[in-house]
């Protein structure tokens, strides 16, 4: 039994340190960018602007807005970070509960 409590107080301290890793951090937008609910919609409308296709990403993007997948963030709105990749973080308003969107990463870094 004894060996069993230094186990069970270190798993409880990993999982504590985990949780507080994966806690939201407070930022606020420096940049205006959209972002959307779904990886894959950004990921889509990033790559429609790298190819060069104004039409079609002016198309997604405004259907994608008016059906609230979408959202444009203004500088100076606060923000939660609740998880990121290397290139995207999923931003939700400070205030509220709302769904995260994922924006690129350089809503939140300031320019050079």
């Amino acid at each position: 039994m004894r060996v069993t409590f230094p186990v069970l107080a270190l798993l409880t301290a990993t999982l504590a340190a985990t949780a507080l890793s994966r806690s939201a951090r407070a930022e606020t937008i420096v940049q205006g960018r959209f972002g959307c609910h779904s990886q894959e919609v950004t990921d889509r409308l990033f790559k429609l602007v790298m190819a060069g296709d104004e039409s079609g990403f002016g198309q997604l993007l405004q259907g994608s807005l008016a059906s609230g997948e979408c959202r444009n963030w203004k500088p100076g709105e606060a923000v939660r970070l609740e998880t990121r990749t290397m290139s995207y973080g999923c931003f939700a308003p400070q205030a509220g509960q709302e769904r995260c969107y994922w924006t690129p990463l350089s809503a939140i870094e300031k320019p050079h």
